[in-house]
């Protein structure tokens, strides 16, 4: 495996499967968090509005605009990886060599969606 081989893989494969995959993670997690806490609070609210509720939701609120944040950093991360790459692509005869070997990395990474915040 040449240098511009593990250069272009590594870039390629951080762009379209690492970043993407840690994105979907996060969010798929934030989802949890927000459907968790907007039901513990309905309930605890039902139960007389005790005041851990508001606590929990202030908690769970600040997890998930952070949450939300890697999300958007690994979105972020993954177009900005892609296009350094593609970049060098249209200037290096060994990088799009690689490339069209290696048809599975045309196009945009899979970026994940931003997930809906709690509603408390």
């Amino acid at each position: 495996m040449s240098v511009i081989d593990i250069k272009m893989s590594a870039i390629y494969k951080a762009a379209h499967e690492e970043c993407p995959a840690k994105a979907h993670a996060f969010a798929a997690e934030a989802g949890l968090l927000s459907s968790s806490i907007d039901g513990l609070v309905t309930e605890l609210n039902l139960a007389g509005n005790h005041p851990i509720g508001g606590d929990l939701a202030d908690v769970a609120v600040e997890l998930f605009i952070h949450m939300r944040s890697m999300v958007k950093t690994f979105n972020d991360t993954a177009v900005g990886l892609d296009r350094i790459a593609d970049d060098f692509v249209k200037t290096d005869q060994q990088a799009k060599a690689w490339l069209d070997k290696h048809r599975s990395y045309v196009g945009d990474p899979d970026t994940a969606d931003l997930p809906t915040a709690p509603k408390v």
